[in-house]
């Protein structure tokens, strides 16, 4: 990407509102850095530039530099502060700025991984590398938030997490469909719609990627990885890999091989 920069002056933490006892609404102030609050709590309301926010559960709001932000108390928040330039801002200034996190779970894990890694000079560059995680789930979740209020994701997430587990395995449109107890089209619709995706293509997706994780670290035969992978055939496995990359697996394999002597 053209003019990527890393997130800097990155702090994070819990916020419980035990500073302002005695007050119904925290002081205003003026954010310095990009602000991302994940909501631990059901209450009161929160503001950016007069704009109010409901505090909910497993809800993500975004305040940008330069807003007046403050909130109604209690509240119990999760918080992310950081400064960002190029790419990464104008992407975080284009989202939504207040959205349901929908893939909760792995939302929250990231944040507290990412809170006790904090303080661990030893781990500096794992603590970057799990900031760019959290802040790419978060861009995912500003997407999902997209999609029409008709649509279940909690459906499509669990049927994400069926194709997840079972990609090597021969499984078909209609198996993910009957997981989640839609008709195959309704359920193609469906996924599409939320992921910007065809279930099909998804699929193709996980397998090529676990095809090149076995291209890079083993030295398993092709046609043991086509098997291995879903693909069920080399022709196959071939065909979709070099329509996908512009190479077959074996150019592939060779070609990670000669880079090191580059």
């Amino acid at each position: 990407m053209n003019n990527l920069t890393l997130p800097y002056d990155i702090t994070c933490g819990y916020f419980d509102c035990s500073e302002f006892q005695g007050l119904d609404v925290s002081p205003k102030r003026t954010t310095k850095k990009f602000e991302i609050e994940y909501y631990l709590s059901d209450e009161s309301s929160t503001f950016a530039d007069d704009k109010e926010y409901p505090v909910r559960n497993n809800f993500i709001r975004i305040a940008t530099p330069n807003q007046t932000v403050y909130s109604h108390l209690p509240f119990y928040t999760i918080y992310l502060k950081f400064s960002a330039d190029g790419v990464l801002a104008e992407k975080l200034n284009k989202v939504p700025k207040y959205f349901r996190c929908i893939d909760f779970h792995k939302m929250k894990k990231l944040l507290e991984e990412l809170i006790k890694l904090q303080d661990d000079e030893k781990q500096i560059l794992l603590f970057n590398s799990k900031m760019l995680e959290v802040l790419q789930q978060i861009l995912n979740e500003a997407q999902f938030s997209k999609t029409p209020k008709n649509i279940n994701v909690d459906v499509v997430l669990k049927a994400k997490a069926f194709v997840d587990e079972n990609f090597s395995k021969p499984i078909t449109l209609k198996d993910v469909a009957d997981k989640v107890a839609l008709s195959p089209n309704h359920f193609h619709t469906v996924f599409k719609t939320t992921y910007k995706i065809t279930p099909h293509d998804y699929l193709i997706e996980k397998r090529i990627s676990a095809a090149k994780d076995m291209l890079w670290h083993t030295q398993n035969p092709i046609d043991l990885i086509a098997e291995k992978c879903g693909f069920g055939c080399q022709q196959y496995f071939t065909d979709v890999f070099k329509k996908r990359l512009g190479t077959t697996p074996a150019r592939y394999r060779k070609t990670l091989q000669q880079n090191y002597f580059e």
